[in-house]
Parts: C-alpha cells; structure tokens; sequence
C-alpha cells in the first residue's frame, strides 16, 4: 500500500516518428522564453498601451507629491534652469550679444534640451531601478522607458504653457508658425524615445553608464547650440 502511494504518475508519451514541433503548435504551445519577433513584441506594446500611460502618470504625479508647492514645480523647475543659464551665458559670457530675442530662444533650447536629457537618464535606469517591476510582472521591458519618455513629455507640456507666457512678455508675435511645434515634438518625443531604448539596454547590463551618463549630457548641451 505504502509503495503504490509514493509511485510517481505515469506520463503520456510521444509514439516514436511523432513530428514534436507540429504536436506543440496544434496544441497552442510555444517556448519558454523564446524571442518574439519585431511584430509580435510591437503588438505586445500596443496590447500594453494603457499600463505605459498610467505608469508614466502616476510618476509625473508623484515627482513632486513630497513638496509643498506640488505640481507648481512642473513649471518653477524649468523656469528657473531657463534663469541660471540666462545669467550666466546672456550676462556674465555675454552670448547674448547679437542673437535677437536671446532670453525666448534660450528658453526654448533649455526646455527642450531638458525634456531630452531627462528621458534619457531616466532611460538609462529604466531596468535596473524598477527590478522589482521586473520580476514581479511579465511585459515587454520596452514599456519602461518609453513610459519613462512620457512622463518627460507631460512634464514639457507644462514647460510649453509657460514659454508661451515668456514669448507674449517678450513681444514675440503669434504667428502660423508656432503650430510647427506639434510635428517637432514628436519628432523630438521619437528620438528621445529611441536614444532610452538603447541605453535602458546598456544600463541594464552595465549600472556604471548611469554614473557617465550625466558628465555626457552636459558636454552635449554645452557643445549644442542651446548656449551659443
């Protein structure tokens, strides 16, 4: 009695010549594991679309949730990077000299730039700061930092709100134009998102880049034509 309790069950076996490839996929079975491919991993994505949203919201919510002011630093953060730039490029280096409406395009390089430098540093611990996402659900690891770039992409839209606000004190005409933006911030939200995607991979295997990243992104901001 004893022995037949502990005997292992039985299981079914292939008949021998059985095409195991052809039973798997009868039977809807698939590698663990296994790489998706390109069009199976971008519908994935899309499948993913409302946790990328949410996820990117409730951290532009959160950013600030610790702070008195709040979301009003949505806007004062920039503003006041915009501020310090503005001091010492346009009146201690004086690079201001000879660029028409030089306080409107600083403003606009530094909300730009910022809104790109940011996604990629977040991009860049996007896997390996969120291990505990990682392991604990399945989803295309894609998701982070494009979710990442997002939550950037809200937090430029409250810096596009107040550059209107600085365009109209500066007496900058509204003009045609200014609908151009549109197309040049998904274009802009595109690149960002891209640049993450590469070096959300290279942080995940490699946490120094995290610690390099920033000393790289401010030679590029200062080489750019944001400050000259």
């Amino acid at each position: 009695m004893t022995q037949a309790l502990h005997t292992p069950p039985r299981t079914a076996e292939a008949p021998p010549g059985t095409d195991l490839a052809a039973l798997a996929a009868r039977h809807g079975l698939s590698v663990s594991g296994a790489r998706p491919t390109l069009p199976q991993y971008v519908r994935q994505l899309w499948a993913r679309r409302h946790f990328i949203t949410a996820f990117s919201t409730a951290k532009l919510t959160a950013q600030y949730s610790q702070a008195k002011l709040g979301q009003v630093w949505q806007v004062l953060t920039p503003l006041l990077n915009a501020a310090v730039y503005y001091l010492i490029f346009g009146k201690l280096m004086g690079t201001s000299r000879g660029v028409p409406d030089f306080v409107p395009f600083l403003v606009t390089g530094v909300f730009v730039w910022t809104f790109t430098q940011s996604s990629i540093m977040a991009g860049t611990r996007a896997i390996s700061g969120n291990l505990g996402l990682v392991r604990a659900l399945h989803f295309p690891r894609a998701a982070l930092p494009i979710s990442f770039c997002l939550q950037q992409l809200q937090q430029l839209l409250f810096s596009m709100a107040a550059l209107v606000v600085i365009l109209l004190c500066f007496g900058v005409p509204v003009a045609a134009s200014w609908l151009l933006a549109l197309p040049a911030l998904v274009l802009q939200f595109t690149f960002n998102a891209g640049v993450s995607l590469v070096v959300a991979r290279m942080g995940a295997r490699t946490p120094d880049i995290a610690q390099l990243m920033p000393f790289l992104l401010r030679t590029w901001m200062y080489a750019s034509g944001v400050m000259f």
